[in-house]
Parts: C-alpha cells; structure tokens; sequence
C-alpha cells in the first residue's frame, strides 16, 4: 500500500494572502512576518548599543564611588550592570544583523566588508573590555578579592558571549544577493532552520518538513537563508542546461 503523502504548509513570506497547499487542496493559514526595514533595524542597534555603553559608564561611576547604592549589595549591583549591558549589546547585535541581510554590505572593500558585518564584536570589546581590565588591575582594591573575582570572571563570560553573538558566522554581500536575484527567477522555499533555500518545493532535502516559507531571494536572505541548496543548483543545471544558475550562488558550507 503507497505511503498517503503527508500534508504540508507553504507560506508566503510577504504575501497577504494566506494560503496552505495540502493533498486534496488549499486553505488560509498563518501569514509570515515581513522582512523588515535596514535602516529602522539599525538605528535600534545603535540605540541599544548607546545604552549598553551607559551601562558601562554606571559601572565604572558606581566602582570609583561616584555613585552610591545602598539598597543593594555591591555584588548584585556590579554583577546586574554587567548583565544589562550584555542584555543591550546582544539585541543591539542581532538587530545589526538582520539588518544586513536585508541591505547587505559590498565585498569591494574587504576591510570594510568585515567592520560592517561584525559591529556587534566591535561593540562588544568597548563594552566590556575596559571593565574587565580595571577589575583585574586595580591596584586601590576598592572592593575585596571575592568581589573582583566574580565580577571579573562575569564580565569576561559576558564578553564571550557577546562576541559570539556579534560575529557574523555567514555574511551575505551585495555582490552575493544581485547575483541570486539576477540568475534566479521567480519564488524560491526554505524552512526555518538552516540557511539554505530551494529552488523546489519537492527537493529531497525537504521531505521531513512539514511547513515551508516561500518567497523571493531577498526574502530568503533576509530570512537568514543565504545559500542556495546544492541538490537544487545540481538538479536545475542538469535539466536546463542552456539556463544554468551559478555555482557562486552556493556559498561554503
């Protein structure tokens, strides 16, 4: 007895209508979010990024004593400063981020290219950097050593983890994106792990996916999908072989 095909959900990534496609049919569904505003995106980065900074500054007051709180143990008043500016950087990064996928910087200049996709890194060293080199280093001792320990090892783990957060590990290119556009016509699929997109909805590789998000290439990036699956690109060259696709449309893995 054939295996009954199982029931599956394309959304449209921008569309307002709201469709499902199902074995016996069609029916409205739940729309995905749209792709979202560059610029709006990193104007909250930078916002955030401001207050983390300011938060920073409140610790480096509150350790010389220009600033007194005595409702709160000294430890959980450092400790909560160095959680809210890690709080700040990390949302500040991934709004950057997002930003980039969608109006992604040019490869021309690689110097640049790098700055641009990893701001949140950067950031993230003003922001904790300083702190974690005037606990180790002060020679006054304003607090005692369990105090600085703590602090200190919070703030590295906090540096740490905003730099992971703030690393682009797959940056996409204008370069990259006008290539996509050009050589890639009408909607492509992808779901929402990974980074890749396909060409077909039938791919092998999305066999176990129950829903699918269809839209254009710069949805797809914008959605974090910046690659073209390999079996896909395979596949397409092989059967349309005067309209073949690129291979630098697939990126490393």
């Amino acid at each position: 007895m054939a295996e009954e095909k199982k029931e599956r959900k394309i959304v449209s990534a921008s569309d307002t209508t709201k469709t499902v496609k199902t074995a016996t049919g069609e029916k409205k569904v739940q729309q995905a979010k749209p792709v979202g505003n560059a610029g709006g995106l990193r104007c909250g980065a930078i916002i955030l990024w401001v207050l983390a900074i300011c938060c920073e500054v409140f610790a480096f007051l509150f350790y010389f004593g220009k600033i007194n709180i005595t409702f709160a143990p000294t430890m959980t008043v450092i400790i909560g400063a160095i959680v809210l500016d890690l709080i700040f950087v990390v949302i500040g990064s991934l709004l950057w981020k997002k930003a980039n996928l969608i109006d992604p910087a040019s490869k021309k200049n690689k110097v640049k290219f790098w700055l641009w996709n990893n701001m949140g890194m950067i950031v993230a060293v003003f922001a904790f950097l300083p702190l974690i080199i005037l606990i180790f280093t002060d020679k006054e001792k304003k607090f005692d050593k369990n105090t600085r320990i703590i602090a200190g090892i919070a703030a590295v783990v906090a540096l740490l983890v905003a730099l992971a957060v703030g690393h682009d590990w797959n940056p996409v290119s204008q370069e990259d994106l006008t290539t996509a556009q050009t050589e890639i016509d009408g909607n492509v699929y992808w779901t929402h792990y990974g980074h890749v997109y396909h060409l077909s909805e039938n791919c092998q590789h999305l066999n176990n996916s129950d829903t699918l998000v269809t839209g254009t290439v710069e949805e797809a990036v914008a959605a974090n999908k910046s690659r073209l699956c390999k079996t896909c690109l395979n596949n397409w060259n092989k059967e349309h072989p005067d309209d073949q696709i690129s291979s630098e449309v697939v990126t490393d893995e």
